[in-house]
């Protein structure tokens, strides 16, 4: 028979779910769904070491973070079924959400970058201006389901997709296309990707949506051929004006990696357009662009001002990953030149574009991985530079870090999705020269556990 306990959550956890111990004992358990001040009956589903990991059976008594999620497919002890993976904090108060951030900012610093003062480093966490309908780019699953196709997230801890009539962080644009496309897909009888076999054709919908009120979508599918591409494009055009520009990504492998190689436009604009802050920046589909505008702003202006901090000039910037260029030409204007590195050649495309289209001349792009552009840069540094990084969620990898240790880098800005790789490197760095100096966390995806930060590090 399971096991049983009464579960008293004082916290939340890096993976989102909340953290606590059971009543009359030590014992730590991890508990999705739950939020801080619950006390909950829980049924332990696996033990390692020191740690369980628990169901909700019942919700004893609610925390006062505890809300009611506004989404039909959020999890909840009272619905059943399986509950959609994709923002698991919908259940708890936004400003409880941000300070749980921050929390977990300063325990990711204290337990694995072994920095004792993390409390003082870490500022309070910056809101988002918009905590709904803030995503502006969509990879929603399709699979083949009992009654026809399945379009929506997967469930947590799984691959079983949880089929979606609404998604409240999203744009109602692109759940309306989202939605248009099911409907047409089953009306031409297409056949939908299976991940246990490999076999199906349409896989993912891609939209990116900007402030203007625009849509570039893509239909993700495992073969090229697509005979009734012309047709199709004319009846999700008649249906959603909006929309600029259709294209279709090819993902023949069997694999969860969402994107292949090959990009193909059907339809309409190659790229779509945003504006950020004072900047108009131009992205095509497979492009990194941080997918929540109005934070990203915020999240900008922080990176900038610790990169000038203390009125420090510096006549070399770095900006290493830098995506279609957003930070690298932000900041272009108190820099006597910027650099960006950036693996995606597409993405190194637009870079250029858009330095062309902002009047920005003093940004040079290089495209390749930076592992392999920053050993070539040597010679190019100034005795005096600074670097801004901006890795994926893994961090930074050693070759990268190495080069960071180079003592012409004397400023280094990290902006980070991750607090626990961030921590790691900020640890591997902090022995190497350097010293963190502050972490200013920003909200840039409200609704789920995920959170972003800006360090700044000097020489010392």
């Amino acid at each position: 028979m399971p096991e049983t306990l009464t579960v008293a959550v004082d916290a939340m956890a890096p993976a989102g779910d909340g953290l606590g111990r059971a009543v009359g004992s030590s014992r730590v358990v991890f508990v999705p769904g739950a939020a801080p001040g619950d006390r909950l009956d829980v049924e332990v589903v696996e033990v390692k070491g020191s740690f369980a990991r628990a169901r909700i059976r019942k919700i004893l008594s609610s925390g006062p973070a505890r809300i009611d999620p506004p989404c039909r497919h959020h999890a909840a002890p009272s619905r059943p079924g399986p509950a959609c993976g994709g923002c698991g904090w919908q259940h708890i108060d936004y400003p409880v959400q941000l300070a749980q951030k921050r929390g977990i900012v300063v325990d990711c610093l204290r337990r694995l970058g072994k920095f004792s003062e993390a409390e003082s480093l870490t500022a309070p966490t910056l809101a988002a201006p918009k905590p709904w309908g803030y995503r502006n780019k969509v990879q929603i699953p399709f699979g083949p389901g009992p009654d026809g196709p399945l379009m929506g997230f997967f469930s947590a801890g799984s691959r079983q997709i949880v089929d979606l009539t609404e998604c409240p962080i999203q744009p109602d644009l692109s759940m309306r296309l989202a939605l248009t496309v099911k409907r047409l897909a089953r009306e031409r009888g297409w056949t939908f990707y299976d991940g246990r076999t490999g076999r199906g054709w349409l896989r993912h919908l891609f939209v990116r949506t900007n402030a203007e009120g625009q849509a570039l979508a893509a239909l993700v599918v495992s073969r090229s051929e697509f005979p009734d591409r012309e047709a199709f494009a004319a009846e999700l055009r008649a249906a959603h004006p909006e929309l600029i520009g259709l294209h279709m990504n090819v993902q023949p492998h069997k694999t969860s990696v969402v994107l292949g190689d090959e990009w193909r436009r059907l339809w309409g604009a190659r790229e779509i357009e945003e504006t950020i802050g004072k900047l108009r920046f131009a992205v095509s589909p497979g492009a990194f662009l941080q997918v929540n505008t109005p934070a990203a702003e915020v999240l900008y202006a922080q990176a900038k001002a610790a990169m000038t901090e203390g009125g420090r000039k510096f006549p070399l910037a770095l900006d290493l990953y830098c995506g279609v260029g957003t930070l690298t030409l932000w900041m272009a204007d108190a820099f006597a030149k910027v650099l960006g590195v950036e693996e995606n050649r597409d993405a190194v495309k637009d870079a250029y574009r858009n330095a062309e289209r902002n009047g920005v001349r003093n940004a040079r792009f290089k495209a390749g991985r930076a592992e392999a552009v920053l050993p070539k840069l040597g010679s190019e540094l100034p005795a005096e530079c600074a670097a801004l990084v901006d890795p994926p969620r893994t961090g930074l990898t050693q070759p990268v870090r190495r080069f960071l240790t180079d003592r012409r880098v004397r400023r280094l800005v990290y902006v980070s999705c991750d607090p626990a790789t961030f921590a790691r490197d900020a640890g591997y760095l902090a022995h190497s020269g350097y010293a963190l100096r502050r972490v200013q966390p920003v909200d840039l995806f409200p609704q789920t556990p995920h959170a972003e930060l800006v360090a700044l590090l000097d020489r010392t």
